[in-house]
Order: structure tokens, then C-alpha cells, then sequence
């Protein structure tokens, strides 16, 4: 058996580690996990690792950055284990380390903490940062023997306005005297303000007023500045005057936000380039809000008084108050048919998710076409709890007077759909997030009219359960704990979709390894980490789209995101500097909790085995037989070598 030839190397060379070899990447990418995955119908496997969970570097700004030299290291050794995708969550703008949740993020402009700032010390670049400049505020990556880190991002603000105003000045030094490749840059940075010009300008003119009234709740802020925009848009010459007023007083501010956009939007698309030349696709996420730069920016294309939320999951199982935006469905749609103001500007929204990506995910597609609304006035909260008495809220299908024509019925077939079109994108490709409230119009338009896929989360629910074949599948999201921490809660022990009896015979379904069944049930009865493998083994067996959490395949016992609640530690878990050594040390030790492909993949393709047996049994009478076709075999062989090379102990 090749598993032997792997023992003599290890026998021949005491400095063997766990890591892979060079020949033996390849064999293990090509010749074992690959022909696994074709007879699966396994099509795309994704990471859910959002930008700010990148790893940590040597000096590090505080926050992980899906860009630049990191970026471009993690990338391959996702591969090598199966991956050809990460979905990255939302991208856009944060301002304060207090609002750190991505889903609060800008729609147009990308989140400036990405940036590479040890590429600005490069020729490319200009130098326009010196080493120096980044040693002497970066701080040295954790050494603490743990396979996580946590992103710093007060210090992450602080480190990137220091080294960003000093970039700019340096750059403005550097074009005026023509000096390393200025000038090429400069030209650049022209043709970029020309086509994103205009909404950067706000989003800098947003950015200078909230650090001038401490707040981004532009409600509080004095009438003029509150309604800036549209008195600016109305030609108004005491609105033009104040607005030449704050960019004179905050220059250096204004100029430097606009800047740091240029530079990561260069950044990006070298991004793009490389990843499309290894073959790896970055998924954006649509997420269903807007910021509150986004909604100042264009207020007059939003309802004045209602919000989005969900009528359950609050306190005491009352509504939940997201305090989102809702667009005027009378402004989505001019009476010949083109977009209103506010389709133009939930296109743009669009546009700006699929530019420089691959895919997209559509968080809370309930929002696209029959979101649930309330009227912010209604809200009286009373001992942290929401007076459904006084609460007024309902799904805009139910609300006639606010959406008379039913415009948001429209949403999916004449903006969103189109968009994805235009862009090259099947309407099933999408990440599509149907895990909300079904209502009848809904239902009519998402699923009988278009047939739109969904979710399958294995979490609370059983892979054969799957409305669609092109459902993604996944066994937690950003917002659930690692499936080693699900386990533990006794409803999840409990629950049908955790079943052992359920697991044991949908993954050993031939009535000829009853034998087997009954001790992989025994197997996962007594030790919950086999029961998340045998969790995980579904999820392959059943869905040709996967998504898997970084914490789940890294081994990681933190949460990200503990969903729909305050924790401190939320939306900042991230890979440490370590990550390779600290996934292959995990596999090697006595209790791993990083999830071995080739054994899960091992597991699921014995079940697949089994089923093609089982249904040829009925088609054509052949009896079940204990022994596998040839090839199948072949393909656990390879597996099973493998598996063991990843388990194989330090020495």
C-alpha cells in the first residue's frame, strides 16, 4: 500500500513534519481530494472567513486584511486542502472601534483598515511609507500558544490615520519633485477620483463631520449639516458655503480619506489579478442594510419614518428593531418603467458587491421583496423589552398604503437578477440567504416564479430535508459557535438533525455493512468530535456547494459572532501568524478539532458508495454487495493514505 511508502520516508528522515511535501501537495490536491470530489458533485468549497479574520503578520495594524502579501500566502494553502472560495462578508466602510459589525458597513466604499500599508514601502507604490514609518507603530504579532488571535481595532484606526496622513503628505511631496514613480501614481489616483469621484466625496465629507460632532448619528447634528446633501443637490448657496467651509477647515482629512480609497481600490485589483491567476473566487456579501453614511447621503430616496426588522427573536420572542433604512418603494420605479432614485441607487448597491468579485451572498433575501417594517415611532422599549402593544409593524405585502403598487415585487426580476446577468452570474449561483419568516409574497415571487435556491444549514436541519439541489450547505455561519461547541448544548445533542441513529444509517446505508452502521453509531454515541464528522461527512455527501467556518476547519473553540446578542469578543476572532503550524500541530495531537478533509471526504464518499448501491438495487434487483466498485476504492485508498500523513505525530 502507498501508506507503507510513507512510513520509510518518515523512518529515513527524523525532521518529518505533519506539512505536506512538495510532490506530495500535489498528489494530495490532484490525486486524492480531487477524485473525491468529482464523484461527490462536490462544486465549490468555500471558507467563511471574513477580511478582518485574515492572519495576523509579522508587524501587524491590528486587523486581518483579505489584500496584499498575507492574503496572498493564506490563499494556497486553502487550496491545497479543497478550497476554491472564501466568503468575505461585507467589505465596506467602519469608523470606530466601538461599531465594529461588518452588516453596519458603507455600500459603496471599501473597509480602509484592508490596506496593506508595508506595500506603500514598495517601488510600485512609490515609497511613500518607509519601514521606519510602520515598525515604529505596528506592534509584533502574538507569540501565545493558541491556534487565534483577536483583532485590535482601536489600534488598528490609530495605526492606519497615522501611516495614511503620512503616506499622503510624502506622496504630495514625492509628485511635486517627481521622485520614485510619483507621478504615475498621481496619474492614477486622477482617473480615480474622476470615475468614483463623486461618492467618495461624500463618504469624506460624512467621514469629517462625524469625527467634528463625535457621532455618526447625523439626526443630532445641526439642521444644515443633518441635510447637507440635499441642500447641496437643490444648488442651495448656504448649503454650497458651508460645504466649502468644512473641506477648507478639514483639508488634510478630506483629501486623505479619498486617498486611502485609491490606494486600496489599487490594492484590490492587483488582488483580483492574482487570485484569477491561481483560480481562487472571492464571494462579497449584499448585506440588506444600509450605513448611516449611506442613508445621509441619500435620504430623500428612503421612508421617513418606517425601519427594517424581524418580527421575532427579540426579547421575550418579541420583534427585533434593526434600525435599518427602508427603501421608498414608491421611488424604486419611474412611471415608464426605468429606475426611480431608489433603484438606481439599490443597483449601484449591487454593483459595488460584484465589482472585483466573484460571487455574491444576499443576506436576508426576505428584504429584497417583502421585508418586514415598523414604525420607528411605535418603538417603546420597557425594561429592555419591546411594548408589542404599541409596536406597529407588519411585511410591506400587508401594508397597502405603503407600497400601493407593489413595487418591491419587482425588485428580484427587474434589479437584482438583471444585475447578476450583466455581471455573468447564473441566478442560482448566489449565496441566496432564504433563512427568515416565509410570507405568501414571498413564497409567490422567490420560489414559485423564480425558483431561487437557498440555504441548507445542517445546524438545525437534515441534509435530506434540502428544498434544492443548488442550495449551499453549510453546517454553521458566521454567526454560530464551532460545530465542538455546538454539541455541547444539550438541545443540539438532542435534536433530530444530530440524530445518531439518523447519521449512522444515512451514512451507512447498505444493508450488507450493517455491521458498520452499527459501530460507526456506537463511534459517534460516545465521542461528540466524531459525531461533528460524521455532521460534516453529510454535508459533502448531500451538497455540491459548501461553506465552511474558519473556526470549524482550523479547530479554533471561539465563536465569531455570538449572534443577536452583546458579547465583547464579537466580530474580532482571526487567524494568528501560525495558522499553517497551528492547523497541522491540531491534526497531530492527541484531541484534534481541525477537521481533516480527507477523512471527512473518506466518510462521505463510502456513504455515496453505499446509496449508488442501494438505488441500483431497486432500479435493476442487483443484490447490495459488502465490497465497493474498483475505483471507488481507489479513491478511499488515497484518502485514507492521507488522512494518515495529516495525523502522523511531530518529531
Amino acid at each position: 500500500m502507498q501508506v507503507s511508502k510513507i512510513t520509510s520516508i518518515h523512518q529515513h528522515n527524523p525532521n518529518f513534519q505533519r506539512r505536506l511535501r512538495p510532490e506530495e501537495e500535489r498528489d494530495y490536491r490532484q490525486n486524492a481530494l480531487q477524485p473525491a470530489f468529482d464523484y461527490l458533485g462536490t462544486e465549490e468549497v468555500a471558507m467563511i472567513l471574513h477580511g478582518t479574520c485574515y492572519p495576523e503578520s509579522q508587524k501587524d495594524l491590528g486587523v486581518g486584511s483579505p489584500y496584499g502579501r498575507v492574503a496572498a500566502k493564506l490563499l494556497p494553502f486553502e487550496m491545497l486542502h479543497g478550497f476554491n472560495s472564501n466568503q468575505l462578508g461585507p467589505v465596506g466602510v467602519i469608523r470606530d472601534a466601538q461599531n465594529i459589525s461588518p452588516y453596519k458597513s458603507t455600500v459603496s466604499t471599501r473597509n480602509y483598515l484592508f490596506l496593506d500599508l508595508h506595500e506603500l514601502t514598495t517601488d510600485k507604490y512609490a515609497k511613500i511609507l518607509t519601514e521606519d514609518d510602520i515598525n515604529s507603530v505596528f506592534e509584533d504579532a502574538s507569540v501565545e500558544n493558541r491556534n487565534y488571535s483577536y483583532s485590535k481595532f482601536p489600534d488598528a484606526f490609530a495605526n492606519y490615520e497615522y501611516c495614511i496622513k503620512k503616506a499622503y503628505k510624502n506622496f504630495l511631496e514625492k509628485a511635486s519633485f517627481a521622485k520614485d514613480g510619483a507621478l504615475e501614481l498621481h496619474k492614477e489616483f486622477k482617473e480615480f477620483k474622476d470615475k468614483k469621484g463623486s461618492i467618495i466625496y461624500k463618504e469624506a465629507l460624512f467621514d469629517v463631520l462625524s469625527k467634528m460632532y463625535g457621532t455618526n448619528k447625523f439626526e443630532t447634528w445641526d439642521q444644515l449639516d443633518t441635510y447637507l446633501p440635499l441642500y447641496i443637490k437643490d444648488g442651495n448657496k448656504e448649503g454650497i458655503e458651508r460645504y466649502k467651509k468644512v473641506i477648507h477647515r478639514s483639508r488634510e482629512d478630506f483629501d486623505t480619506y479619498i486617498f486611502g480609497q485609491f490606494l486600496l481600490d489599487k490594492q484590490i485589483k492587483e488582488n483580483t489579478k492574482y487570485r484569477k491567476s491561481i483560480g481562487f473566487k472571492y464571494i462579497s456579501d449584499l448585506l440588506v442594510g444600509f450605513s448611516k453614511a449611506d442613508e445621509w447621503a441619500n435620504q430623500d430616496v428612503f421612508l421617513k419614518d418606517y425601519r427594517m426588522g424581524c418580527p421575532y427573536g427579540g426579547k421575550n420572542n418579541g420583534p427585533q428593531d434593526w434600525d435599518i433604512p427602508v427603501l421608498d418603494p414608491n421611488k424604486l420605479f419611474n412611471d415608464d418603467g426605468s429606475l426611480g432614485p431608489a433603484g438606481k441607487l439599490l443597483k449601484r448597491k449591487m454593483e459595488s458587491a460584484l465589482e472585483d468579485f466573484d460571487n455574491v451572498r444576499i443576506d436576508h433575501a426576505l428584504g429584497l421583496v417583502d421585508p418586514y417594517i415598523y414604525d420607528k415611532n411605535s418603538v417603546h422599549v420597557v425594561d429592555g423589552i419591546i411594548d408589542k402593544d404599541r409596536f406597529r409593524g407588519g411585511n410591506i405585502s400587508y401594508i397597502s398604503d405603503i407600497d400601493p403598487n407593489g413595487n418591491y415585487k419587482r425588485i428580484l426580476n427587474e434589479i437584482i437578477i438583471p444585475t447578476l446577468e450583466e455581471h455573468g452570474i447564473d441566478k442560482n449561483y448566489p449565496v441566496w440567504e432564504d433563512l427568515c419568516t416565509d410570507t405568501r409574497t414571498f413564497n409567490q415571487i422567490y420560489r414559485e416564479k423564480n425558483k431561487l435556491p437557498g440555504i441548507t444549514q445542517l445546524e438545525y436541519m437534515r441534509a435530506e430535508e434540502s428544498q434544492d439541489p443548488d442550495d449551499w450547505g453549510l453546517v454553521g455561519s458566521h454567526d454560530s459557535p464551532p460545530a465542538l461547541e455546538m454539541i455541547k448544548k444539550d438541545w443540539v445533542k438532542s435534536h433530530h438533525a444530530w440524530d445518531i441513529f439518523y447519521l449512522a444509517g444515512f451514512l451507512n446505508s447498505k444493508p450488507s455493512r450493517a455491521y458498520y452502521r452499527d459501530k460507526f453509531c456506537q463511534k459517534i454515541d460516545s465521542d461528540p468530535r466524531e459525531r461533528v464528522k460524521a455532521k460534516f461527512a453529510e454535508l459533502f455527501l448531500t451538497c455540491k456547494k459548501i461553506q465552511i467556518s474558519f473556526d470549524d476547519f482550523f479547530g479554533i473553540n471561539k465563536t465569531y459572532n455570538i449572534g443577536g446578542s452583546y458579547n465583547i469578543n464579537n466580530w474580532k476572532l482571526r487567524l494568528n501568524k501560525d495558522y499553517e503550524d497551528s492547523y497541522y500541530k491540531n491534526l497531530s495531537s492527541a484531541n484534534p478539532t481541525a477537521l481533516n478533509m480527507p477523512e471527512i471526504l473518506k466518510i462521505a464518499v463510502q456513504a455515496k458508495a453505499d446509496m449508488n448501491a442501494v438505488q441500483q438495487s431497486k432500479d435493476y434487483g442487483i443484490p447490495t454487495d459488502i465490497h465497493n466498485e474498483p475505483y471507488v476504492d481507489d479513491i478511499l485508498k488515497q484518502l485514507d493514505k492521507y488522512q494518515k500523513i495529516l495525523e502522523e505525530p511531530e518529531q
